[in-house]
């Protein structure tokens, strides 16, 4: 079951990889396929907004956080957690660094992609200078620029 990006960036036999085949079998093949491809749908809601989808080409770390959401939504879901098990909360934090937020506040795998602060050695489907809705150049601030404080429900420039 791809994602709008083609093919998903991890499957269910990659899964194995991440997580005891005896707790994975817990949930059919068929769910670990959903899973892997609404992992991949929310890659890619943060990463279409960098790159030209599909991508041909993607390196681990985009397969591994790829893979910390489907067991997030997996263990979440069919498998169910043990709030008990320590390593139940291991798959909350990985889920948090790929996603963000969480109570440590990670700034999340994809969510630095989308904000160009993390920089994965992708191959878009549009080469890269080649795509203008993509490609151009993005300022990031501390919002609102040059407004300081609010006075009586108006703000104020510089401070006056």
């Amino acid at each position: 079951m791809p994602g709008p990006g083609g093919v998903p960036y991890v499957t269910p036999a990659q899964l194995s990889a991440y997580l005891p085949a005896a707790t994975l079998a817990l949930a059919t093949l068929d769910q670990q396929a959903q899973a892997c491809a609404d992992a991949t749908n929310r890659a890619d809601s943060y990463m279409n907004a960098r790159f030209t989808m599909p991508l041909l080409a993607w390196p681990s770390d985009i397969t591994t956080h790829t893979a910390s959401i489907a067991i997030y939504l997996l263990m979440h879901g069919p498998i169910g957690i043990a709030p008990q098990a320590g390593s139940d909360q291991n798959i909350d934090d990985k889920y948090y660094q790929a996603v963000g937020g969480g109570p440590n506040r990670e700034p999340g795998y994809f969510p630095g992609v989308e904000a160009q602060r993390i920089h994965p050695a992708v191959t878009p489907s549009i080469a890269v200078g080649q795509d203008p809705g993509h490609d151009a150049p993005q300022v990031s601030s501390q919002p609102p620029r040059g407004w300081q404080m609010f006075r009586g429900g108006r703000p104020v420039v510089g401070g006056f």
